[in-house]
């Protein structure tokens, strides 16, 4: 299986994640009550899952989801899996932010579920998030690969190609892009053929490197996850290409519905 979870989980529906919700939400505020809001963050996660198996719900802690493709593995681990269909995190941040959410829309991707909540103890009082997604996973497989403005300029790119296909075919679009990019690096040879730390000029002056991925001394890759605003990130690599002595970017954006293919050619 591309995808494997600890153990099965289920589909539930809205009211029967609202029910869920509401109660580990009750158990979220009496914690904070009683606990504050200076712990780690695995002190509230620890603490929440007590509560809620004393409360009735199935939970699984540290709930694994085990990414494949060839040789490739990869494992992420959501704070909390309640009854099988809700994902809970528990975070003590300053704030929750996007890229909170981004997570666990990430794991609901990789699950195939639909439910998650994000819980803040660091706050004065609990704060939250619903997280929630109609996307299946045959869905985001569904996703289009487009190359119109692609140039295979390695011997390396038809693999790089090739590699975008079975993602999309096994795991679908929409996953964070560093899942993309560490799953390339694997299938191009792993870090120490791929990773390279670029210098970069300025007016014609070394300032420094910049670490990026490549498929030949001269030409590099980039993973991103854009879906608005596209043409600025493409301007945007066009800039960072202008300042380094590679000859070309190959850039890979995963779209909600379409997969781009993009090379970006020093002028």
């Amino acid at each position: 299986m591309p995808v494997r979870t600890a153990s099965p989980v289920r589909l539930c529906s809205q009211d029967d994640y609202h029910r869920v919700d509401r109660r580990v939400t009750g158990l979220a505020f009496e914690i904070h009550n009683q606990l504050g809001r200076f712990f780690e963050e695995s002190i509230y996660q620890g603490e929440l899952a007590r509560r809620c198996r004393n409360s009735g719900f199935e939970v699984a802690v540290e709930f694994e989801m085990e990414v494949r493709l060839d040789g490739f593995r990869k494992s992420y681990f959501a704070d909390l899996l309640v009854d099988r269909a809700v994902i809970v995190e528990t975070k003590a941040a300053l704030s929750l932010n996007n890229a909170h959410e981004g997570q666990v829309l990430n794991y609901l991707f990789l699950c195939g579920l639909h439910h998650g909540t994000l819980s803040n103890f660091r706050n004065e009082s609990v704060k939250k998030r619903y997280v929630s997604t109609t996307l299946s996973t045959s869905e985001r497989q569904r996703a289009v690969l487009t190359d119109s403005q692609w140039r295979p300029l390695t011997g390396k790119c038809e693999k790089l190609r090739e590699t975008i296909q079975r993602m999309i075919a096994d795991w679908g679009a929409c996953l964070h892009p560093s899942l993309y990019r560490e799953c390339l690096t694997h299938a191009l040879g792993g870090e120490a053929d791929v990773a390279r730390s670029i210098p970069i000029e300025v007016a014609g002056e070394r300032v420094g490197t910049e670490e990026m991925r490549v498929l030949s001394p001269d030409v590099a890759f980039a993973v991103t996850a854009m879906v608005h605003r596209t043409a600025r990130c493409r301007e945007h690599l066009l800039r960072l290409l202008r300042h380094t002595r590679l000859r070309a970017i190959q850039w890979i954006n995963f779209n909600h519905k379409t997969v781009e293919l993009c090379t970006i050619e020093s002028p």
